[in-house]
């Protein structure tokens, strides 16, 4: 049977319950696993400053990866330990084609060396609601500039939008014809305001770059790693594993990728799963 000794475990729709909860058994599964020796890294799409919130409700603060893989911070000294930036000429020729189609750009910044989490273009112009939303649940520091086609992008992670999902799709084949291989983009959507919101990655930039800084520096290998996800930008993550393991709740993209699928996260499918494996050593992929 296969040794493992990390495991990656995504945010949202994987540790979260579809509240965006860490529960009761979710927390105590994730310190069974940490005091049976594993390693244990949350790999997000979030940044550190939206993480917070969740990484003081589960209790552990190891290294983390965050912006999809470009950041890699230290979360018990709050230190960066690694981070791939954006061009600042390709950032803001994004932003131009962006802001050409009537739409502000969320660009997200390296907070320790900026000073704010984002630098959002139009002036006085307001943020629509699900933005101005979680602006504040997250208690996001932000920087409004007229035009972010203008904007020098010396501390940019990552540049995007939110819209209905319609438009949000109509941008991202417009960029994706304009710019082609300079980019990664991903689409989450969010039921709750019925927006998708589209980010725009360096192509340098997955969680499994950032999950493979974290292992180095413990020695380990990438077939000693464990990853669990459910949605496009876990996809790396879950084919490059040693075992890639799928929520129940999983895009179908997701699912493919990996070699087990659990139960969703309606049902405590991570903290079973990590029970599981400390218990019982159910590892072996379905």
């Amino acid at each position: 049977m296969p040794r493992y000794r990390m495991i990656a475990i995504d945010l949202d729709g994987t540790l979260l319950s579809p509240k965006g909860e860490v529960t009761p058994r979710a927390k105590s599964a994730v310190h069974k696993v940490l005091a049976a020796g594993y390693l244990v890294c949350f790999a997000t799409g979030r940044n550190w400053t939206e993480s917070r919130t969740v990484i003081e409700a589960v209790e552990h603060y190891g290294t983390a990866v965050f912006v999809g893989g470009a950041m890699v911070i230290d979360t018990g000294k709050d230190v960066t330990l690694h981070r791939t930036l954006m061009d600042g000429d390709l950032a803001r020729s994004l932003c131009l084609t962006i802001e050409s189609e009537g739409h502000a750009v969320l660009a997200l910044q390296d907070t320790a060396t900026a000073g704010v989490d984002y630098v959002v273009s139009g002036g006085d112009t307001a943020m629509d609601p699900a933005t101005a939303h979680w602006m504040r649940v997250t208690a996001a520091r932000i920087h409004r500039f007229p035009r972010l086609s203008e904007y020098p992008h010396d501390h940019t992670v990552r540049v995007g939008i939110v819209a209905q999902r319609t438009e949000s799709r109509r941008v991202r084949e417009k960029l994706l014809e304009q710019f082609g291989e300079r980019i990664i983009c991903h689409s989450l959507f969010v039921p709750a305001y019925d927006v998708e919101v589209l980010e725009v990655f360096d192509p340098a930039v997955n969680k499994w770059e950032g999950i493979l800084h974290v292992a180095r520096r413990h020695g380990i290998l990438p077939e000693e790693i464990i990853a669990i996800g459910d949605d496009m930008n876990d996809v790396p993550m879950l084919q490059n594993a040693g075992l890639g393991v799928a929520m129940g709740n999983a895009r179908p993209e997701a699912m493919a990728a990996a070699k087990k699928v659990i139960k969703p996260n309606t049902e405590e499918g991570l903290a079973e799963f990590l029970e599981e494996l400390v218990d019982l050593h159910l590892v072996e992929p379905a």
